[in-house]
């Protein structure tokens, strides 16, 4: 696999987290999920961040 598709897919996925989350925000599990796709989305971001500055 791929750099690209390394992190293509943690994205893709905390996309998917993030619509179905927003979907069911009137229970505690459609919100866990927006946490969960959130921090997904931003730790994969701030990963690559980090690996570019070192």
């Amino acid at each position: 696999m791929n750099a690209f598709y390394a992190m293509l897919l943690p994205i893709t996925i905390g996309m998917l987290l993030l619509c179905v989350g927003y979907s069911y925000r009137e229970r505690g599990s459609g919100v866990f999920m927006i946490w969960l796709g959130m921090l997904l989305i931003l730790g994969t971001i701030g990963f690559k961040i980090l690996e570019k500055l070192t």
